[in-house]
């Protein structure tokens, strides 16, 4: 599957950044700590078969490799330039460079906005003149990029300084120069190969957007590793992400979660970012894996490289140590079936080994197993046609199985079946040298192995969910329309009930009310209005009625409803509502905020004055289909309620979902929404009554 975003110039496409016909280095110079000089070394170093042409003002000699005075003196087989020099300098050779018809530059150098407010100026003016030019520029303040197959990398580091992986069908792609050179480097010792990497640091131009895009159709790609501090089109990459989970697993590693996390980000790469709960739920949606650590993204990128297609979410656990399959057991117990083989085959099992081994899975061949008894207990279970997947872990200190236990399992092992091997201590290393690594990943501890296994598993959850939402059923909506357009043509914010009649005249339920401004109304409104009834605040500066004692529920008399209707209207004259008090039902909240990394966002869970206690509360990226709405809610404790239990029935969320779709589609369309919240919204068998709504302008 091809994955198509917005059309852009032809010079958009990234593949030169990656196989590049001839590359300049400008600024290389004789000195051993120039940043050009290193970078050319290590073109020479991995073999670059293009040509490599230094530029300096000297033109000063380098070794092997040709020296120019001006860019001007280029020779026209270049179409990649590397800038190594000053911020200041940089902005001088954009014009130039593409009067040379050179259209993918790669700033290296820093001085930019990760340095402060003239860095920014510089950075800003740089972006000016790439678009000015038409000139992709992939940085500021980056490594760049490294390609195994075409033996070309723009890196300053020299091969003792980073060791780089060989061939392989990884994608990497890192806001951060120092995480990529770590993720690399990690990689190359364990023997992983790697196809393609890129960091883009302060990223004006190039970003994971156009690099994802890339991989997403690069068939020698089959998994795809991030690393990213903020995000540069935040819908654009959401839109992109959810393409490309569908045909290739993406794991993710995000930077800057809390608060010094995104203060050491803003530092180093000048990147805000958003809301790490609203990542999450992006992660979800979109079926990217989420990895919390460096060990975790090396040892997923290479089981995902390895594993062939899950089929179904039976594991089986093997293990030589009991406490070890008790361990394995907790792992991976929320993410798979682990259940026991059937009784013929448990039976043919001790038939033909000791009865003091457990058959039950986890299987324990206990300190007394042989090599040859692993081997017919694994083939036996996994001819059972039982299960999908298998965790073997092994531990070492038992002279029955050791090392050689490698050619049981490179002979028995299917190679369409997934495994992961754990191996621990001195074993691990045995088994390493021995077993066709190629084939079968093995990790050096077992929780290591039960984690990816676990990924395995929860990348084929999310694409069940995807593929029951691409199904999804559809709901008769509500039009929005009129009160987007009543909302695009005020010049402030609305109160609890302008907003109330609004959503009334668009078809939605609201309780019955009047206004208050004189004591004589309260009888006109009796009429109209039964008790018990709600008296409130309604205006358009208090957000937060309960605080200010705005707000008196079940008053069930006209002199209890005269009473604190003088109190309060002493406070608010002239704002004092009263409302019909609704039944007993499910009080949720809905809102709707904009994060700064992936715009409008539904939060939606437990509501009520207790909102924060307890922070039932799930998250969705805009847009989202009825089908991961519903997923969503029945995610929340609300949503258990929701569905009934033994002492209650089950409640309408075909409204629920509805209601909340109006909404959506409301703060879609309305860009001058700052926030929406609707708290309570009360759920019934058979409808849904909003009982409160407020909302900020950004003009406001």
């Amino acid at each position: 599957m091809r994955i198509q975003t917005q059309a852009k110039p032809d010079f958009s496409t990234v593949e030169t950044f990656f196989a590049p016909r001839g590359v300049a280095v400008i600024g290389a110079s004789p000195k051993e700590d120039n940043q050009g000089r290193r970078i050319i070394e290590s073109l020479q170093t991995h073999q670059f078969p293009g040509p490599v042409v230094a530029v300096h003002p000297k033109s000063l000699p380098l070794p092997n490799c040709p020296v120019v005075q001006r860019v001007e003196d280029l020779p026209d087989f270049i179409d990649l330039a590397i800038l190594a020099v000053s911020s200041q300098n940089v902005l001088n050779l954009i014009e130039p460079l593409s009067r040379k018809k050179i259209q993918h530059i790669v700033v290296v150098g820093g001085g930019f906005a990760e340095t402060g407010k003239d860095g920014k100026v510089i950075q800003e003016k740089l972006k000016e003149n790439g678009k000015r030019f038409g000139v992709r520029i992939l940085g500021p303040n980056c490594l760049g990029t490294f390609s195994s197959k075409d033996h070309f990398n723009s890196f300053f580091l020299s091969s003792d300084q980073l060791k780089l992986p060989g061939q392989g069908s990884i994608g990497i792609i890192s806001q951060s120069g120092a995480f990529l050179s770590m993720l690399l480097n990690g990689l190359a010792e364990r023997e992983v190969g790697v196809h393609r990497a890129i960091n883009f640091g302060n990223r004006i131009d190039i970003g994971e957007c156009e690099a994802l895009e890339a991989f997403a159709n690069d068939p020698e790609i089959q998994v795809i590793g991030m690393y990213l501090e903020s995000f540069q089109d935040g819908a654009r990459f959401f839109r992109l992400a959810q393409e490309v989970c569908q045909t290739k697993p993406v794991l993710i590693y995000k930077g800057g979660k809390r608060e010094a996390g995104i203060r050491a980000a803003q530092a180093h790469s000048a990147a805000l970012s958003g809301s790490y709960d609203v990542f999450q739920a992006v992660c979800q949606q979109a079926g990217m894996l989420e990895v919390f650590d460096l060990n975790g993204l090396i040892n997923g990128l290479y089981f995902f490289s390895l594993a062939p297609k899950l089929q179904g979410n039976r594991l089986l656990i093997v293990s030589n140590g009991g406490g070890m399959g008790v361990l394995l057991s907790d792992l991976c117990d929320s993410f798979w079936d682990i259940k026991e083989p059937s009784v013929e085959t448990q039976t043919s099992l001790y038939q033909q080994l000791p009865r003091y081994y457990s058959f039950k899975n986890p299987v324990d061949l206990t300190g007394s197993g042989k090599n040859s008894e692993c081997g017919l207990a694994i083939k036996t279970l996994i001819d059972s046609k039982t299960f999908d997947g298998l965790l073997l872990v092994l531990l070492p200190g038992t002279s029955g199985i050791n090392g050689s236990v490698a050619s049981e399992l490179n002979s028995l092992l299917p190679r369409n079946f997934p495994v992961a091997i754990g191996a621990c201590g001195s074993l691990y290393k045995e088994l390493s040298s021995r077993l066709n690594s190629e084939i079968f990943p093995i990790f050096s501890t077992g929780e290591d192995a039960a984690r990816t296994m676990n990924q395995l598993a929860q990348r084929r959850a999310l694409l069940l969910e995807r593929n029951i939402s691409d199904q999804e059923d559809t709901l008769e909506e509500y039009d929005s329309s009129p009160i987007t357009e009543w909302i695009n043509n005020l010049k402030e914010a609305p109160g609890e009930m302008e907003i109330k009649s609004q959503l009334a005249e668009c078809g939605l339920a609201v309780p019955e009310s009047c206004s208050i401004k004189k004591e004589q109304d309260i009888d006109d409104t009796l009429i109209k209005i039964n008790f018990p009834l709600v008296l409130k605040v309604s205006d358009k500066d208090v957000l937060h009625k309960a605080q200010i004692r705005g707000v008196k529920l079940n008053l069930g008399s006209r002199e209890e409803l005269e009473t604190e209707w003088k109190k309060m209207n002493q406070l608010w004259p002239g704002k004092i509502w009263i409302e019909q008090q609704m039944p007993p039902g499910l009080d949720l909240m809905v809102g709707f905020k904009r994060d700064s990394d992936f715009g409008p966002v539904l939060l939606i869970g437990t509501g009520g004055s207790h909102v924060e206690v307890y922070r039932d509360i799930e998250r969705a990226c805009l847009p989202v289909n009825n089908s991961d709405l519903a997923r969503i809610i029945n995610q929340t404790k609300a949503g258990k309620i929701i569905e009934g239990t033994s002492n209650s029935p089950s409640l309408n969320i075909n409204q629920l979902i509805r209601v909340v779709q109006f909404f959506a589609k409301w703060f879609e369309n309305a860009p001058k929404l700052q926030f929406l919240e609707f708290n309570p919204v009360r759920l019934y068998t058979n409808r849904l009554v909003i009982l409160d709504a407020k909302l900020k302008m950004n003009s406001c």
